[in-house]
């Protein structure tokens, strides 16, 4: 049992086998993730929200121990959290940047990209908001202590992503805990996304129309960035995962697509993770932007990150890293009673993650069906819709028929009757 410490390397590699192993048996179809062009990285996504569920499992257990809301000195779990989060960075920054890339051959549908953004991002995160307001009315005991128009207030700030903020809602304290403070990187998210079209401008990507309705709202969102009241260093993910997008374009992709890279990125990961605090963000940025390159380059750790169980696990991802906050919560609050919180060792601790992980899981795998899923494959008749609206379509009338075609009799011969029916080609 003294190996299943907050610390040690086993707590994580057990909570990865069952999450793998739970997501194996729950998501039978991995067909969105199995097309991509990049299917390492996007099994990368899955461990990266899982680790940032261990590094929230820490909080907790500080937390209920009473020793305040924070995470515990090991590098390996803080990193856990900080350089997960700095990898989904550039998760977004290579896969966005190389489609601004492709888009110079190929015109880019911005309603469309706009549109599946939201989709994608939406629904679960309001399945979140919805979930909070429950607690919230229940710990409340459906008494309102806020007026109506601050209340309101507050939960709009949610509802749009926490971006103007992340008030407690009906004066409760720790209404931000409920989603472990996961959250907070969505306005960054939202940010970069709002300013592709400048970017796409700088990159010379083609538009099918409208291209400067765009690239205004690309300028705003620029010259409102003290507004977003936004990190400028974790910015620097998205910029090394558009670097990184313009290399494997390019010859220099063979570099780091050898043999033995495998092993170059499993150790440069491992370096990344145990030996480089936030006090290092640049160099483990840096070294973190390495291995990225090797797995965008084709580098799969062995196997690892492409074989079913983690393109599984890739497919609910994002219901794991916005939804592990709530079952964590839930644990904590209405399952435990604080005195047997309080009273749990660090391998209790461990063992209770290792149970709840199924859960997570599960959740998530429920959300991506009947939420999810179902979005994301509206996203094309949306995208028609709005483009319509944008560009509406001429009704074109079809040329007009002879008059002479009109009343000129038409005679088939017998053979021609017997082709017509056998579905063969005749002329009149």
């Amino acid at each position: 049992m003294s190996l299943l410490t907050l610390n040690g390397i086993l707590p994580p590699l057990l909570i990865a086998a069952i999450a793998l192993a739970s997501a194996f048996f729950l998501v039978r179809d991995t067909s969105a993730n199995d097309k991509h062009e990049f299917v390492s990285l996007d099994g990368l996504r899955g461990f990266l929200a899982l680790m940032v569920f261990i590094h929230h499992s820490v909080f907790w257990f500080n937390y209920s121990h009473a020793q305040g809301w924070h995470g515990n000195p090991s590098t390996l779990y803080d990193s856990f959290g900080r350089a997960s989060i700095a990898l989904f960075f550039m998760l977004s920054g290579f896969l966005f940047t190389y489609k601004l890339l492709e888009a110079r051959h190929k015109e880019i549908d911005w309603p469309r990209l706009f549109c599946g953004r939201v989709m994608r991002l939406t629904p679960v995160y309001l399945l979140l908001v919805a979930a909070m307001l429950v607690i919230i009315a229940i710990r409340s005991n459906f008494t309102q202590y806020e007026d109506t128009f601050q209340l309101l207030a507050n939960i709009s700030s949610w509802v749009l992503f926490s971006i103007p903020g992340d008030p407690e809602i009906n004066a409760m304290p720790g209404t931000l805990q409920i989603s472990a403070g996961a959250i907070w990187t969505l306005p960054y998210e939202w940010y970069f996304y709002g300013c592709l079209p400048l970017l796409a401008a700088a990159l010379g990507s083609k538009s099918k129309a409208h291209s400067g309705i765009w690239l205004a709202i690309g300028v705003v969102f620029v010259l409102t960035y003290f507004w977003w009241g936004l990190d400028t260093k974790l910015l620097w993910g998205f910029v090394v995962g558009g670097a990184v997008a313009g290399l494997v374009r390019s010859p220099l992709r063979a570099h780091f697509s050898g043999r033995g890279m495998n092993w170059v990125a499993a150790a440069g990961f491992i370096i990344a993770y145990s030996c480089f605090d936030d006090g290092y963000y640049y160099t483990r940025l840096m070294l973190l932007g390495f291995c990225f390159t090797c797995v965008a380059s084709g580098a799969n750790l062995f196997g690892l990150l492409d074989c079913r169980p983690a393109r599984a696990l890739s497919t609910i991802s994002y219901g794991v890293y916005l939804l592990h906050g709530l079952v964590l919560y839930c644990t904590f609050t209405f399952v435990l009673s604080k005195d047997t919180a309080l009273a749990l060792t660090e391998s209790q601790h461990v063992l209770l993650m290792l149970a709840i992980t199924p859960i997570i899981v599960g959740l998530s795998s429920a959300a991506w069906y009947w939420v999810e899923w179902p979005a994301i494959r509206s996203t094309p008749r949306i995208a028609n819709w709005l483009n319509q609206l944008y560009n509406p379509r001429k009704q074109q009338t079809p040329p007009p028929i002879p008059i002479t075609a009109l009343l000129e009799p038409v005679e088939h011969t017998h053979s021609q009757q017997q082709q017509h029916r056998a579905g063969g080609r005749h002329d009149h």
